[in-house]
């Protein structure tokens, strides 16, 4: 039965609520618009077959979607000119504030227009189909006749992408992205995407990541969020919300074991000049201690480490700290100072070696020392210096001691005794003559006898002071020994040759960790932390000064040989000893290795023993130079304990 000339009906939402007579105030609205854009006949035709309702169908989705535009003059005499902007559609979630936006902001870029309306509403054509179809109308003002010009040159390529991103949300948002974004657009588009997450992952994502985003949002800086699209903003939210779940399960499993995750991938800085691409590291760890701090220095540092030529993104550095639990996540950017992208190559050595550097990264504060000098000890030093002093060639005598550290100096007290000969400057004098980057101030200048009732022995106490960056090691502890070393070496360009009475041993140890250094070549500098940690480890410690460099050295490259990734054992056997280096992460091992060592009477100096710890690793070096029953013996057990 065809309906002939019968206007097609508008159903809305409100129709069931409100029923058909007060319905008919949102319909009519509609059917006034789509009068306008339409076809005349469209609303007008012979419908009844079902061709004929495929026909008038697809005739309508031809037109989808639509972008229509109608300009008029207010009135007769008025220099007020008016707009009227339209789309027809199918719903899509956000289209309506998408069609607002692009008018709004992008009609006359720069400049703000006057909407005077703005009417948008959801239908259906039951007489055709379920579909549910947008519309939205939005009216505009001005007086300016150029306007005009600008709007109608506008429109024809706003158009186009109208109709481009009615199709998808996505393409709706990178149009917006490219055109520019306001903070508060990102910011929306930020939460839909992090409810999109949270309603397809349930496992991975609960509702607290609307407060870590809320907390980024808050917390990140406007030139921060200016320069980076959505995306990339959602990526950091919800990379770093992982971390921290997956930091807090680990804690709960192992409280006392460090945990660190690590991500790097590209990313486009959206500049003024154009758009740039820097390497994003996302890192999380937990902290083991209360005095422990992880910061912006500390990981670029790491990079460096291995990676030259790179600098730091301003004002890239973010980081989140959750002081309960002891995490810490950060974010930051790089970029190569030549201007260069970071390769896939160079991102998957970063990714293989930056996870065991970072741990080592993570400084230990520590608060400054307070110990009053013990002035009968003092006394003690200069007697013991003064007896050493027999004849008038001998070398003045000195003893140095630590005295005291603070966040950026270390102080040692310096006890120096000399014979006064006629051409002797005083030892003030010689400090002004030199210059040094020493912190010198006399304590106290006094004589304390005479050689041979005529030469006047002369003791100076002095507190030496000097930066303690330049000792700082890869764990950022310092190095004591290197620290003392350098003041020796400068006291000796200042007062000339003087003998370091306790410090000979400190010096042969050094002599020896840096022949070993020299004999190991590029390994000895690539794993100098390593190398230094189990040279201070050797046991009994004159060792460390007698014992014949080739044979640490063989013990080391067994350590090497060890995969870095995983525990191990490895083992050399020669003729006259046995070397033996085993890294685990099993606190009971060594108990249980030290007990067999107890069993078979191994005693120093036939075993030479090397255990020190890195993070939660455990390195046992041993060079056995018993009897070869004995060595052949101690491998088997130590075999059966690690099997």
């Amino acid at each position: 039965m065809h309906l002939a000339t019968r206007a097609l009906r508008i159903e809305t939402l409100f129709d069931e609520k409100l029923g058909k007579v007060n319905g008919f105030i949102f319909t009519q609205p509609i059917q006034n618009i789509l009068r306008r854009i339409l076809p005349r006949n469209f609303f007008f035709q012979e419908l009844g077959s079902d061709e004929e309702l495929l026909k008038c169908l697809q005739s309508l989705h031809a037109e989808l979607p639509l972008v229509k535009w109608i300009a008029w003059e207010e009135g007769i005499g008025s220099s007020t000119k008016t707009i009227s902007v339209f789309l027809l559609c199918l719903e899509r979630p956000e289209v309506s504030k998408f069609f607002y936006d692009m008018i709004s902001r992008w009609l006359l870029p720069g400049k703000p227009l006057n909407i005077s309306l703005f009417f948008s509403a959801n239908f259906k054509l039951p007489d055709l189909d379920d579909t549910l179809y947008s519309l939205s109308k939005i009216v505009l003002s001005f007086d300016e006749d150029q306007d005009m010009d600008l709007i109608r040159n506008n429109l024809e390529i706003i158009e186009n992408e109208i109709r481009l991103g009615v199709y998808s949300a996505f393409q709706a948002s990178r149009i917006l992205e490219i055109k520019g974004l306001s903070i508060d657009q990102k910011r929306s588009l930020i939460q839909e995407r992090i409810s999109s997450l949270v309603n397809r992952r349930r496992d991975d994502f609960n509702y607290d990541i609307f407060g870590f985003m809320q907390h980024f949002l808050v917390r990140s800086k406007e030139e921060f969020k200016e320069i980076r699209d959505y995306e990339h903003l959602t990526r950091i939210i919800y990379v770093l919300y992982l971390f921290q779940k997956a930091l807090q399960k680990q804690i709960e499993l192992f409280p006392y074991t460090r945990h660190l995750s690590l991500k790097l991938s590209k990313a486009n800085l959206n500049l003024p000049f154009g758009s740039k691409s820097v390497l994003a590291i996302f890192v999380g760890v937990n902290f083991l201690k209360e005095n422990e701090v992880f910061e912006e220095k500390h990981l670029l540092k790491a990079v460096r480490n291995h990676m030259k030529g790179i600098s730091m993104v301003e004002d890239s550095f973010f980081v989140s700290e959750n002081k309960e639990d002891k995490v810490v996540m950060l974010y930051l950017e790089l970029e190569k100072e030549n201007g260069e992208e970071f390769s896939l190559e160079e991102m998957a050595h970063l990714r293989k070696v930056l996870r065991s550097e970072l741990k080592s990264s993570i400084e230990q504060l520590v608060k400054p020392i307070f110990m009053p000098r013990n002035e009968e000890e003092v006394m003690r030093h200069i007697v013991t210096l003064s007896n050493q002093l027999k004849y008038v060639k001998d070398l003045p005598q000195m003893i140095i001691s630590f005295d005291e550290q603070t966040d950026m100096e270390l102080s040692f007290t310096v006890i120096l005794l000399r014979i006064l000969l006629p051409d002797t400057l005083p030892v003030i004098d010689l400090f002004h003559r030199v210059k040094t980057f020493l912190k010198v101030t006399p304590d106290r200048i006094k004589k304390v006898g005479l050689l041979r009732k005529k030469h006047i022995k002369e003791a100076s106490v002095l507190r030496v002071r000097l930066p303690s960056s330049g000792f700082l090691r890869e764990d950022h502890s310092v190095d004591l020994y290197k620290a003392r070393q350098c003041v020796v070496m400068e006291l000796q360009k200042i007062v000339g040759e003087v003998r370091d009475y306790n410090g000979g041993m400190i010096s042969k140890q050094i002599e020896m960790l840096q022949s070993l250094k020299n004999m190991l070549g590029e390994l000895g500098r690539k794993h100098e932390f390593l190398l230094e940690n189990f040279f201070h480890s050797i046991l009994p410690v004159e060792m460390r000064t007698v014992l014949k460099a080739e044979l640490i050295k063989k013990l080391f490259l067994l350590l090497l040989q060890i995969d870095p990734q995983k525990s191990g054992f490895a083992c050399l056997q020669e003729d006259d000893c046995s070397f033996v280096m085993i890294k685990t992460e099993e606190a009971l091992l060594k108990g249980r290795v030290l007990e067999l060592i107890e069993e078979l009477d191994l005693r120093a100096p036939k075993l030479i023993t090397a255990h020190f710890q890195v993070f939660e690793t455990t390195y046992l070096g041993f060079i056995c130079r018993e009897e070869k029953p004995t060595q052949d013996l101690f491998l088997a057990r130590l075999h059966q304990i690690l099997a």
